[in-house]
């Protein structure tokens, strides 16, 4: 993660530079991967502002403190940003959260106990989503082979079938094709 500090109207600090980085690399835990951090501190008349925006996987996050002390516009600014990253990360976990259970939670008694007896095997299934690229048989090698990945699922441009190409133990490739009997 790149911190950069920017001093408008006011000389530049190393301590308050160090001040800062402290701060920010506490907000590394809540973010997945964080690329560049900008904080930018400025001074005018008498009262100091810290903004901080940081760029990452999630999006862009941006938060300003004002105060007559500069390090306690840091840290406002600081506070402000756990937020509204916690709240982001809140929000995503709730859309993300299985609509069946909960309706199964909001019913009530007998019933539940009997749907979570039935869906025991199916409650260790995850859903995943991919995008199945149309390609051919070699663009497909050629592209696991760049990857570290084990498998790559694509969409056969010859046949128009899902395909699957898997690393082999013997450092080979392996190549899924559905058929019909």
């Amino acid at each position: 993660m790149q911190v950069a500090v920017t001093f408008r109207h006011m000389e530049t600090d190393e301590g308050v530079k160090a001040y800062v980085k402290e701060k920010v690399e506490k907000l590394q835990k809540y973010i997945e991967n964080p690329r560049e951090v900008h904080v930018v501190l400025a001074a005018e008349k008498f009262r100091h502002i810290a903004e901080v925006t940081i760029v990452g996987n999630g999006g862009a996050f941006n938060s300003q403190g004002r105060d007559s002390d500069l390090y306690a516009a840091i840290d406002q600014s600081v506070e402000k940003m756990e937020r509204q990253i916690r709240e982001r990360r809140d929000k995503v976990r709730r859309k993300r959260s299985n609509p069946a259970s909960l309706k199964t939670s909001l019913q009530g008694g007998e019933e539940t106990r009997e749907e979570k007896e039935e869906e025991g095997p199916l409650a260790l299934i995850r859903r995943k989503s991919i995008l199945a690229k149309p390609m051919s048989l070699e663009e497909a090698i050629s592209q696991l082979s760049f990857s570290k990945k084990e498998f790559l699922i694509f969409m056969n441009s010859d046949s128009g079938q899902m395909n699957v190409v898997t690393r082999s133990k013997d450092g080979g490739f392996e190549w899924v094709e559905p058929h019909s009997k």
